[in-house]
């Protein structure tokens, strides 16, 4: 009777571990990255914004692209429009794991706090309107919006990131000579979550960039950049499982504008906007075994207990 005893008690021993390991193995972090540039336009001096006919020659494409990652596997999309041509990318949304989709195309707003936790996915999306100058009857005024969204419910590894314009070539010449103006207005939206109790090397982490620089392409000379920190460093964040809990950047919507030197109407420019989100999610899936793992050791355990059992009768 007491060896009976004894040998329900290495069972029941076995199969708590197996069912705690099991439940510490479950990870809970998530990411998401939000960028709106609204109103953005090329001003004169004047405050007049530039047109079609103020340039000698303008040339150049609106290039973005939106990838999502889940554990290795990509979607992706791109799109790649001449500035001039009447028609800016709209990359449809990309994700992998579920739900999917996991938001409706062209979505730009926040998961409502507090983070959920609302699958395991990598998602992103991009859509750009407007332009920056006046083109025929269509006036001054683009509007840039990217998002990336990682989301764990389990071990692995999530991660979205969509941008706009980062290879845009812009090349022009100006008819008159004259200063350029950068205004528009910008809302930046990070956010990390990690859940407590996370198991080790889990964290999250979610960043903006943005920037615009202008290169003399006669002389080889940079004359313009401009990268504001509330779109770029402060933006940054991110939680791991030394530190759980929510971190979110959520400053608002500010006007932003910036003057270059004087141009002149001799040389060619190139003007480069890079407007990216960036969102990451990640369990190791080493350090922490699988529960189908966690099972197989568990049923070693119960059988070496039913072996001692035997053995002693």
């Amino acid at each position: 009777m007491k060896l009976v005893r004894k040998t329900l008690l290495l069972t029941a021993a076995a199969a708590s571990i197996v069912i705690g390991t099991m439940g510490s193995a479950q990870a809970d972090s998530f990411a998401q990255s939000i960028l709106i540039i609204d109103n953005f336009r090329l001003l004169h001096s004047t405050g007049v914004p530039f047109n079609v006919t103020d340039f000698g020659t303008l040339t150049g494409t609106n290039d973005a692209h939106a990838t999502a990652q889940l554990d290795g596997v990509f979607a992706n999309g791109a799109q790649s429009f001449g500035i001039l041509s009447g028609t800016n990318p709209d990359v449809p949304h990309q994700t992998v794991g579920a739900p999917n989709p996991a938001l409706p195309e062209n979505n730009f707003t926040p998961f409502p706090p507090p983070p959920p936790v609302p699958g395991t996915f990598g998602y992103a999306d991009q859509n750009l309107t407007g332009s920056s100058i006046t083109v025929g009857m269509a006036p001054a005024g683009a509007l840039a919006q990217t998002r990336a969204d990682a989301s764990l419910a389990m071990n692995g590894s999530a991660s979205g990131n969509s941008d706009v314009g980062t290879s845009t070539t812009f090349n022009f010449t100006l008819g008159v000579g004259d200063t350029m103006t950068v205004a528009f207005d910008g809302t930046p939206f990070t956010q990390a979550y990690v859940a407590a109790g996370a198991q080790p090397t889990t964290n999250a982490n979610a960043r903006l960039s943005w920037s615009i620089q202008i290169i003399d392409l006669t002389t080889g000379a940079t004359v313009f950049t401009y990268a504001p920190n509330e779109l770029n460093a402060l933006s940054n964040v991110s939680r791991t499982d030394g530190m759980t809990g929510t971190t979110t950047y959520a400053p608002g919507t500010t006007a932003f504008s910036s003057t270059t030197p004087i141009l002149n109407n001799v040389n060619t420019y190139q003007i480069t906007i890079q407007h990216n989100t960036l969102a990451n999610a990640l369990q190791d899936v080493v350090a922490v075994p699988e529960p189908g793992t966690l099972a197989i050791f568990g049923f070693g355990l119960l059988g070496m207990s039913a072996l001692s059992r035997r053995r002693k009768l």
